[in-house]
């Protein structure tokens, strides 16, 4: 991902998620700013970009408030992160059924396995499920965490999930 992704990055928020949940355009950058290596994008055939996701490194159980431009992980590579945040997905309503989700998740996830952190190897992959979508995240592998991590920010229905790398 580069800033000359965001426009469509932000038409894309705009399309998947109910406007409680957006994140602002400065949010965005500054996520991408400080976790460039951790934020990805995907196209359609047609070469338009259709799905995003945004990730960051963070601590087990302390996941980023929505709208931070990821100044609250709890952790970062250099600082005791155990955990890849899959921050925000999104797919485009005209790419849907595509597998995109599936194909940024697996590559979040995979990268997640490789990564050389100063302080030794990623455990854990976490996510916060918004909009119903445990039963998504569930078949690919996720479960409630075990700690409840403050998810206000959020709104209600929020649910803190977790898999091992």
């Amino acid at each position: 991902m580069t800033l000359a992704d965001l426009p469509a990055v932000l038409e894309i928020q705009a399309q998947a998620y109910d406007p409680f949940f957006h994140e602002s355009e400065a949010a965005f950058r500054g996520k991408l700013g400080a976790f460039p290596a951790w934020c990805w994008v995907a196209e359609e055939a047609q070469g338009k970009l259709a799905a995003y996701l945004f990730a960051q490194p963070a601590r087990l159980g302390r996941p980023p408030c929505l709208g931070d431009g990821g100044r609250s992980s709890g952790g970062d590579a250099d600082g005791g992160a155990d955990t890849l945040h899959l921050h925000d997905m999104a797919v485009s309503p005209l790419a849907r059924g595509a597998g995109l989700a599936r194909t940024l998740a697996t590559h979040a996830l995979a990268a997640a396995r490789r990564a050389e952190l100063g302080h030794g190897r990623l455990q854990w992959a976490s996510l916060i499920a918004v909009q119903g979508s445990v039963p998504y995240w569930a078949r690919h592998g996720f479960v409630a965490g075990p700690v409840s991590p403050d998810l206000s920010s959020y709104g209600p229905g929020a649910a803190y999930l977790i898999r091992s790398l």
